[in-house]
């Protein structure tokens, strides 16, 4: 089953979930109404509006896993739907060298409509599907799959995959270990971006509100150009959350934390 709405699409809806996939930056889309905040199509294509290949990584572990995939509708230079929206990269005026003209000169009105739009709901419907296995006593584990170009401003970054992680290292101090197993993989823990309340919203906040366990994952886009490779990456997320499922570390929910709780309600009251 998918539910699809103009903001998030829904694969594999499920009223319990031992798992829980989310894919923030998915598409490239923008409203016919904002005639592609003045980008040409290539440009959307690019990094800079959307994590290129991440949805396919998140549709293939959702179908493995059986387990609900909620996604994004929207190119994240309409809105970033991982980001507070007072954060310094949400409404990106300019992205590496690329101006963003749609976004120059963008007031508070135009910011409030596009996150009641674009932003709330998709994340309103992330806590309905975890409050709702919750509710039946099922610990939802949240997975959040990225992607990161392999050169960023000139430099070329080394990682095949990012484990990013904050203070609840539960699943991805599970992720490490297994992946250090694989000698032929460069993973980066808090690479090629720190897990950090400034400059991510989804999964910090998530975190903070309910105590799950979570994990956000990065894989380089050049990895992701094919179905071998896609199907490789999958298959392994995949694999290594089956193998540890029934952990005792990830069976609880932590004590939520009302500090950043209330960080980030003022952050996202604009």
């Amino acid at each position: 089953m998918v539910k699809i709405c103009t903001t998030f699409s829904v694969n594999n809806a499920k009223k319990i979930n031992k798992y829980i996939i989310i894919c923030d930056h998915a598409s490239f889309n923008i409203p016919k109404k904002y005639n592609n905040l003045g980008l040409s199509i290539s440009d959307l294509k690019k990094h800079i509006g959307w994590d290129i290949g991440a949805l396919k990584v998140a549709k293939k572990i959702s179908k493995k896993l059986n387990n609900t995939l909620i996604h994004s509708g929207y190119s994240r230079l309409l809105i970033d739907c991982n980001r507070s929206l007072k954060a310094k990269g949400n409404f990106l005026k300019k992205s590496e060298n690329i101006i963003i003209p749609g976004n120059k000169n963008i007031l508070l009105k135009e910011k409030k409509i596009r996150s009641i739009k674009y932003y709330f709901p998709y994340h309103k419907e992330i806590e309905k599907f975890i409050n709702q296995s919750l509710k039946k006593k099922v610990i939802p584990i949240v997975i959040s799959i990225h992607s990161f170009t392999p050169v960023f401003f000139g430099k070329k970054r080394k990682w095949h995959i990012g484990i990013l992680q904050g203070k609840d290292t539960r699943l991805s101090s599970i992720f490490i270990k297994d992946l250090k197993k694989y000698k032929n993989i460069i993973t980066g823990i808090n690479q090629p971006y720190k897990l950090d309340f400034g400059g991510d919203f989804t999964i910090p906040f998530l975190s903070a509100k309910y105590g799950t366990p979570h994990i956000l994952i990065e894989i380089r886009q050049d990895l992701l150009n094919e179905n071998k490779s896609i199907n490789y990456w999958s298959n392994l997320i995949s694999k290594i959350l089956i193998r540890n499922s029934s952990k005792e570390s990830l069976s609880y929910c932590v004590k939520p934390s009302n500090r950043i709780k209330n960080y980030y309600g003022e952050r996202n009251n604009l």
